[in-house]
């Protein structure tokens, strides 16, 4: 059985974000993972290296490099997050068969531009061996990485939209869509705009508007939340729509009949697959990756305007509950079509073989 290893910053994105299509992959490949070491416990392998809020240390460089070369020559590697994707590059050239996963660009787009175009020259010059394969998830970023790799045979583009979720049991009952409860799921972060969202909620209830909103989730590592004192006092100023954290999909997916993600871009949203598998229409923001995923299902809005937030939310707010409902079964179909783990995994087994044979 061919062999294959995923290699991820951290540990514990493997475990939530990759450990289903991994599991998946392995009736196909021998599967191994290599990850940055958080501390968590699993019932599984993890080799680790040692990490500094996500991003290797020297020494987690090394001992990296050393698990790599415990793995056979042929063994194909799949390296997820941007900066994993960058140290790889480089530190595995002599790699013969190796597929860049990324969940999103967002960190390129914030680099000036010639940060950018510095990196993605080096990218696309530095000798390798073999193929470097390029998997994305949204039309942006494959349109942007097609552009800049287009003279080089050796690298690769192909798309692929998200990492898949594997639904449990049916949609749920019949969601009341006679009044607008948002929802918001995933870390707490100033670029997932909950501000902005918030805000909008907090002015719309003032001005007598009957809007709800519930957000689950823990604030994320003051390292990388990116909120100011002043913006962290302002959230507590809305601390009845805060949850808290839940691993009960059920429990969460069913305290909202909408799903909104304010975000300033996206790979493709895992939280957004996961509310389309529950047949909950999507409000999300016109980023990329969130751009892919409205065909009926929801509406899109301005990243960083409350105001064109709050005029999207008095829109849906005034649509018939059959409207609503038509939007409920349209999200659960599009899940169904393109999002599920066995559609996901059913492309990736495509894309390994094809450039393994390529590769022969």
């Amino acid at each position: 059985m061919r062999k294959l290893c995923f290699i991820v910053n951290v540990d514990w994105f493997f475990h939530s974000h990759r450990r289903p299509l991994e599991r998946k992959l392995s009736s196909t490949f021998n599967t191994s993972v290599i990850a940055g070491d958080s501390g968590i416990k699993t019932d599984y392998t993890i080799n680790t290296f040692e990490i500094n809020s996500r991003v290797p240390t020297i020494r987690g460089v090394l001992q990296l490099y050393k698990e790599v070369k415990k793995l056979d020559r042929k063994t194909i590697l799949v390296i997820v997050s941007p900066v994993m994707i960058i140290i790889s590059h480089f530190l595995l050239r002599k790699r013969k068969q190796v597929f860049y996963n990324f969940s999103g660009l967002g960190f390129l787009r914030s680099m000036s531009s010639i940060t950018r175009n510095l990196i993605m020259y080096l990218i696309k010059f530095y000798p390798v061996s073999g193929n470097r394969v390029f998997i994305v998830q949204n039309s942006d970023d494959y349109e942007y990485l097609n552009q800049v790799f287009k003279t080089k045979k050796n690298l690769h583009i192909e798309i692929i939209e998200g990492s898949g979720f594997e639904a449990v049991g049916e949609t749920l009952p019949k969601t009341n869509f006679g009044e607008v409860t948002l929802g918001y799921v995933g870390r707490i972060r100033k670029d997932k705009g909950i501000l902005d969202l918030t805000r909008a909620v907090s002015q719309l209830e003032n001005e007598g508007y009957d809007i709800n909103l519930k957000i689950w989730g823990n604030l994320d590592d003051a390292s990388r939340h990116g909120f100011n004192e002043f913006e962290l006092k302002d959230l507590d100023r809305f601390s009845q729509y805060f949850q808290g954290f839940s691993k009960d999909k059920r429990e969460i997916f069913s305290s909202f009949n909408w799903f909104c993600l304010p975000s300033n871009g996206e790979g493709l949203s895992k939280a957004a697959i996961e509310a389309s598998s529950f047949g909950l229409p999507l409000l999300l923001s016109n980023v990329q990756g969130n751009r892919d995923m409205i065909k009926g299902n929801g509406f899109l809005f301005e990243y960083g305007d409350v105001e064109n937030l709050k005029k999207v939310l008095i829109d849906i707010s005034r649509l018939s509950k059959n409207e609503v409902e038509k939007m409920s079964e349209t999200s659960r179909s599009l899940f169904e079509a393109n999002w599920t783990l066995e559609s996901i995994y059913n492309k990736w087994k495509k894309i390994l073989i094809k450039y393994d044979t390529l590769s022969a």
